[in-house]
């Protein structure tokens, strides 16, 4: 197995958290995406934060390095309704923050309601993962996530790199995670972590929001939406090198025009009420999807 579908894995085993402490099994079997397809070297251990414990992360240990997994956004079929209510409401703020002059000093501003996740999660995640980092000074770490867990991905990348230090290796790789800040973010943080890299598949409405300025129009949104959005977004940037899936498997790099093409082919979809499409592209565990890519490392 490719060691991108195993973090896929990982970032799909991130949902069965719950409360601080070791994370159960998630899903049956050996293959993929099941959690009894990751070959723990070291076990996750899991952290849960925010009032609903809507923020959750683990870290464990692979034969190719440490893990650092963020949980995505609170699913809608999940049974305590008020903590669904809350993490989807904190994703929808996304005013971004003006720049930072406390630790880890994130460059340019990013987005608070991530940013709120972040400050929830860290105080306990952080000390864990600085742990296995001093446990295990000559392997990599991985950051993974899906979703908001994505997101929150740079900010804990940003957020090694300043507590480990530059020489440390750390390589991020993201599923359908949406914007977490501004160009000037994005530029910054581009330079100093160049090892990201961000899947996105087909139809997957997430990896746009929340959406630039100059795309708001051309996805035809409704002008009492775009003018909302233009008010609250300064300029969202995306961080890392975008690998896109395609339905049939294959995965494409970043192309000059490719944005303009995938938002006139949403807007179809959406035009065409695909909604239940666009819905399952954003998942990990269907294919086609995330979990059919075609992926060679």
């Amino acid at each position: 197995m490719s060691l991108t579908l195993t973090l896929l894995s990982v970032a799909r085993h991130t949902y069965a958290i719950t409360r601080d402490g070791p994370v159960p099994a998630l899903g049956f079997g050996t293959r993929p995406p099941s959690s009894g397809s990751i070959a723990y070297v070291e076990p996750p251990m899991g952290f849960a934060a925010g009032k609903r414990l809507e923020d959750a992360g683990f870290v464990a240990v692979i034969a190719e390095g440490i893990v650092v997994a963020l949980r995505g956004t609170t699913p809608p079929t999940d049974r305590d309704w008020q903590k669904v209510i809350a993490d989807w409401a904190n994703d929808g703020v996304i005013p971004l923050l003006p720049p930072l002059d406390t630790p880890p000093g994130f460059p340019g501003r990013v987005h608070f309601g991530f940013y709120r996740s972040y400050l929830n999660l860290w105080p306990e995640l952080g000390p864990a993962v600085k742990a296995m980092a001093d446990k295990h000074p000559d392997l990599p770490v991985y950051v993974t996530g899906h979703s908001k867990g994505g997101s929150l991905c740079a900010l804990v990348a940003w957020r090694l790199r300043k507590d480990l230090g530059a020489q440390r290796a750390i390589k991020v790789r993201t599923f359908a995670a949406a914007r977490v800040g501004d160009v000037h973010f994005a530029d910054a943080y581009n330079a100093a972590l160049p090892d990201h890299i961000r899947y996105e598949f087909d139809d997957d409405i997430v990896p746009h929001l929340p959406l630039e300025v100059g795309l708001v129009d051309q996805l035809g949104v409704p002008a009492w939406v775009a003018g909302l959005l233009k008010l609250v977004d300064t300029g969202y940037g995306a961080v890392g090198q975008l690998r896109y899936l395609l339905p049939d498997g294959t995965i494409e790099g970043d192309t000059q025009g490719l944005v303009a093409q995938r938002l006139e082919k949403l807007k179809a979809a959406l035009a065409a009420g695909k909604f239940g499409y666009i819905v399952d592209c954003h998942g990990l565990d269907k294919t086609p999807g995330y979990l059919g890519g075609q992926y060679t490392d």
